[in-house]
């Protein structure tokens, strides 16, 4: 698979949003769009809102003076100690960040400041990062790892790095002191397995586990259908029954939380469910 990537530089009047986690807080994007060009990105919505025409993955426009106006923002006592997201909506680590270092430039803002922070990544690049990670009193890595499967990642998650680099770095980070969380979501039919999962994690030094249902929300359906349509042909009717017809959906996501509480208890790892639409996150 190979995407044109066209790249822009672009200012930004504030640097600091409200976060849509349910549990509130602020959100940083260092950039907008993101070259990983995942089938199934959520974040792809945002282009009803930058006027983009693009096909989703193959533009990223970089926020060059972000730090700037973060270091203005971040001084106004209403943000003080609030929870800060880097990554909501574009992955901090993409590959431009290699070239422009928004995101380090935005941590050594906040380095200093109270506010715990937490950085949304597939990416290993993190690492690079480690020294001023270190430095900071609450700070932690989420990466996304919803699969083992390396061909399934490769061809929902095109240009992100591996499933094993995503491990290394982590217990990089965890062997540091950083604390690392992993998004096992979206929870897929067919190609999560959670106890293999669990184990890896364990094994990573993981510190909670989140995961969340597929959002088959527009686009985000449509990318994942045409992968399974051209390299899975067979799966595909199983896979959108269980998506799209209610009952199997609900059984589906039903189990697979019963599941995961119980390798929660086996491997001694926390977990936030988020599954379906509008429920509650179940924590135990």
């Amino acid at each position: 698979m190979t995407l044109k990537l066209e790249i822009r530089e672009i200012q930004c009047k504030s640097a600091l949003g409200k976060c849509g986690f349910p549990g509130g807080g602020l959100a940083v994007n260092p950039y907008v769009g993101c070259s990983h060009a995942c089938a199934y990105c959520y974040a792809r919505f945002m282009k009803r809102f930058t006027g983009h025409q693009e096909e989703w993955g193959s533009f990223v426009d970089a926020r060059i003076n972000i730090a700037e106006v973060l270091a203005r923002q971040i001084k106004s006592l209403k943000f003080r100690g609030q929870q800060i997201y880097i990554g909501t909506v574009t992955d901090p680590y993409q590959p431009m960040e290699g070239k422009y270092k928004l995101t380090r430039q935005i941590l050594e803002v906040l380095n200093g400041y109270d506010n715990p922070v937490s950085l949304l990544t597939k990416s290993s690049m993190v690492i690079r990062d480690l020294d001023i990670l270190k430095q900071f009193k609450k700070v932690d890595v989420n990466f996304t790892i919803n699969t083992l499967d390396e061909k399934w990642k490769r061809l929902t998650e095109p240009f992100s790095p591996t499933i094993q680099q995503r491990f290394e770095a982590a217990q990089k980070l965890t062997r540091a002191g950083i604390k690392v969380f992993a998004m096992m979501g979206p929870y897929w039919p067919i190609f999560t397995d959670p106890e293999k999962l669990f184990k890896k994690f364990k094994k990573a030094g993981i510190s909670r586990v989140f995961t969340e249902s597929f959002n088959t929300i527009g686009g985000n359906w449509t990318g994942v259908e045409k992968v399974l349509k051209k390299y899975y042909p067979k799966l595909l009717p199983e896979f959108k029954e269980t998506m799209f017809n209610p009952r199997k959906f609900f059984e589906f996501y039903n189990q697979a939380e019963k599941k995961i509480e119980e390798l929660s208890k086996k491997y001694h790892l926390p977990v936030t469910i988020y599954f379906e639409r509008g429920h509650a996150a179940k924590k135990n």
